[in-house]
């Protein structure tokens, strides 16, 4: 029996290389590229599958979850949420896959959802982190990227306004202002979080 798996997991692991696929821990470590350091190792990393929905590929310790690159197309895309708020993540996934577009409208479905008790959402604040670019900007050896990659933060306070968080709307800043100081989007709706961007790294 133990022959019969050696040989299964042999086979899967050829059939991965033969197709170019990365290698299981290159992939874990881009996924938690935007979290800091000293957060990486308790995260759990998941990777969605064609339809948007979660499949495992590590378990986690710290309440993070971070989904793992799409190696389908020629952009980095890796961001991590808090375990309670990403399930809105994986529900704007599902829908826009549904819908075969990736920047379909589906904020009215997903609120209806909230109001239907199918989505529920933390009543704390919760984090978010995110990197995006070029995947040609990403160096997947060294695990490092140079612009215009770019990664941000974000802090997630659902149906809370700008005004309540004593913070600016982005309506109210400008491009540059938007890379020294935190703002709000989405201010009012259940995606409203503060934004923390970072100075350009080309300047």
């Amino acid at each position: 029996m133990k022959f019969a798996w050696a040989l299964l997991l042999l086979a899967f692991y050829s059939a991965c290389f033969a197709a170019g696929a990365p290698a299981p821990v290159a992939v874990i470590a881009t996924a938690t590229l935007p979290l800091p350091t000293f957060m990486r190792d308790g995260a759990a990393v998941v990777r969605l599958d064609a339809k948007g929905y979660p499949q495992p590929l590590r378990a986690g310790s710290n309440g993070m979850v971070c989904i793992a690159d799409d190696p389908g197309d020629d952009q980095l895309d890796v961001r991590c949420y808090q375990q309670d708020f990403i399930v809105v993540v994986y529900r704007s996934f599902q829908l826009r896959r549904a819908a075969g577009d990736p920047d379909a409208h589906i904020g009215g479905t997903i609120e209806a959802e909230i109001k239907a008790g199918k989505i529920h959402l933390p009543p704390q604040p919760t984090a978010g982190y995110r990197c995006s670019g070029p995947i040609a900007d990403f160096d997947t050896t060294a695990n490092s990227y140079r612009p215009p990659v770019e990664c941000w933060q974000s802090v997630h306070f659902p149906y809370r306004t700008a005004a309540e968080l004593g913070l600016p709307d982005e309506s109210q800043v400008s491009e540059a202002q938007k890379r020294t100081l935190p703002y709000v989007m989405s201010s009012g709706k259940y995606w409203a979080h503060v934004m923390i961007e970072h100075p350009d790294e080309r300047k």
